[in-house]
This record gives structure tokens, C-alpha cells and sequence, in this order.
């Protein structure tokens, strides 16, 4: 048995979001100034995010997408736990695989990075996520949306072994 709730976990992050949400607008600059975003983006070489100095309309659009994600996550982690355990099954790993793509996506196509520098790689609008915020993000959340998925396995081969449980109990009194 696990120690956190997988919907404890996903409450969490939840709550993370929302919180997240506030500080990019109201202070964005204390986002991006995280000894975590500094040490993840100079760990892989990425240029740091230099426009989040005070709060603008880039800030405030992603404040309303984390409050948004946010919302979403704890209203569906509250349903009740068969419903919100096959909801969770099919979503965490769409989440992942974008979440993992992406951070690929910038470890790969960085400046120096392994295609980076060739000639499969042209200018384009995806030069704008390649920083350290938006890597730092896509990390820990890829680390995060893991812990759930390995969790929410367990939470149904648990759930599969009451029902059967339930089930040998009926056939018992019959």
C-alpha cells in the first residue's frame, strides 16, 4: 500500500497548478527566478526566460491555463474512485507522452543539442519553449504524471482484487 493516495498526489499537483497560476500573475519574476529552473536549464544549456520581469499578458494567459488544468484536475480527482480511476487510466498517459515529447523536443533541438546544430533543424516558432522554464516545467511535471501512472496501476490492480474479493463473498452466501 502505498504511502500518499494516488488522488492525494494528483490533488497535490492540483493545487500546485493553482498555485502557480496565482504567482504568474500577480509575480511572475518569482517563478522564474527558482534555483530549480536555473539548475535544470543551465544542467542542459538552455537560455534562461528574460520576460518575465513583471506581470504581462504572456503571464497572465498561462495563469489562466494552470487555474484552468488546475480546476479540471481536482473536480475529476473528487469523482467517485471507479469513476475517477478509469478517467485518470486513460488521461495520465496522453499527459505523459506530450509531457515527454516536449521536454525531448527541447533537450534535442537545443542550440547544442544533438539536432540541433544540423541541417534537419530550421528556425521556427518552437524556438520560443526552448528556455529553461519551460523545460524545468515539462520536467517535473513528466516526473510528477509518472508517480501518478505508476501509482494509479496499483490503485486498480487494487481495486481489481476487492471486486474479486466482493465477488467470491457474494457467491459464498449464495
Amino acid at each position: 500500500m502505498a504511502l500518499l493516495s494516488v488522488f492525494t498526489i494528483i490533488r497535490a499537483v492540483s493545487l500546485f497548478h493553482l498555485t502557480a497560476a496565482f504567482l504568474f500573475l500577480t509575480n511572475p519574476r518569482a517563478i522564474a527566478d527558482q534555483n530549480v529552473i536555473f539548475v535544470l536549464g543551465e544542467a542542459i544549456r538552455v537560455p534562461h526566460v528574460t520576460s518575465l520581469d513583471k506581470p504581462n499578458e504572456a503571464s497572465a494567459f498561462i495563469a489562466i491555463l494552470l487555474a484552468f488544468i488546475g480546476l479540471i484536475d481536482l473536480t475529476a480527482a473528487s469523482l467517485n474512485e471507479e469513476t475517477s480511476l478509469e478517467y485518470w487510466l486513460s488521461n495520465v498517459p496522453v499527459r505523459l507522452v506530450f509531457l515527454f515529447s516536449l521536454t525531448g523536443y527541447i533537450y534535442l533541438f537545443k542550440e547544442d543539442g544533438l539536432l540541433g546544430s544540423s541541417a534537419i533543424r530550421q528556425e521556427g516558432a518552437g524556438d520560443m519553449v526552448r528556455n529553461s522554464m519551460v523545460f524545468a516545467w515539462a520536467f517535473m511535471e513528466t516526473a510528477a504524471w509518472f508517480w501518478i501512472f505508476t501509482s494509479l496501476r496499483d490503485e486498480r490492480r487494487e481495486a481489481l482484487r476487492r471486486r474479486v474479493e466482493k465477488l467470491h463473498a457474494e457467491e459464498d452466501r449464495l
